[in-house]
């Protein structure tokens, strides 16, 4: 059975949740179109009946501030693109009164910061579930370089640690063999796995993506970049959460 405090990001099991955390740690020129906008951004997870939208406090304070139901997932950490230092930007109280239902923290497993973000990252997770929220764990696996690698005998060891030490949902990498989500399932029994986005792709190939990881045991998606940096962000969203969510009416006109 499903840890109850995840499931206000979820429907029938599964997640689509839209993130909109990249200002910390990206480039403005990330943001086209509107999504400069924050506003606009709320909107669209409204239009695209996004289960869950992904902020830092910042934005998140504007949020709040709102009259917008998408369940709300605060980013407490982020790190410099010069040092890859990684820093806590928000508090988990903080975190409460801002209304989020959810903090969400990062582990670069594979870092030279892997064991203190674990240590961190535990103590969030008890925090937020004294306070009835859900603890989500991104994960990543990098080499020396910070760069990102494709390891799955480190990705489930990842979500073994990630499982045990209380995550409520985990956000991993795409991989290279999507098949390997289902052996992921059995590792962390009941874990929602869900998969990031990631880098920009074309609409076709990243809605055939999307459907093999769903059909593939994925729990959902965990997208920004992939549908705000688009042209027409609510056409692709929608597209997106039908696949998703196998609306089987709707799911003709995807492609």
């Amino acid at each position: 059975m499903l840890n109850s405090l995840i499931q206000p990001f979820l429907k029938k099991n599964k997640c689509f949740i839209l993130a909109y955390d990249q200002g910390l740690n990206k480039n403005p020129d990330v943001f086209k179109f509107q999504s400069q906008n924050p506003t606009y951004i709320f909107e669209l997870a409204k239009n695209i009946k996004a289960t869950g939208i992904i902020l830092n406090k910042g934005i998140a304070e504007i949020y709040s501030k709102s009259n917008y139901k998408t369940p709300l997932i605060i980013k407490l950490d982020s790190k410099s693109e010069t040092t890859q230092q990684p820093i806590l930007t928000c508090s988990v109280k903080y975190a409460k009164k801002l209304n989020a239902k959810a903090i969400g923290y990062t582990v670069h497993f594979g870092s030279k910061y892997e064991s203190e973000q674990l240590e961190i990252f535990s103590e969030l997770a008890e925090e937020a579930h004294e306070l009835n929220m859900a603890a989500i764990l991104w994960t990543y696996i990098v080499d020396d370089s910070w760069n990102h690698v494709q390891n799955i005998s480190a990705l489930s060891f990842a979500l073994r640690q990630a499982y045990e030490l209380g995550a409520d949902l985990v956000k991993i990498p795409t991989i290279e063999n999507i098949s390997d989500i289902q052996k992921l399932n059995t590792l962390v029994p009941n874990l929602p796995i869900a998969i990031r986005g990631g880098d920009i792709m074309e609409n076709n190939a990243f809605l055939e993506w999307t459907k093999k990881t769903i059909d593939n045991g994925a729990s959902g998606l965990i997208v920004g970049r992939n549908i705000w940096q688009k042209e027409n962000p609510t056409e692709i969203g929608n597209k997106i959460h039908s696949i998703v969510f196998k609306k089987i009416k709707e799911l003709n006109n995807a492609f």
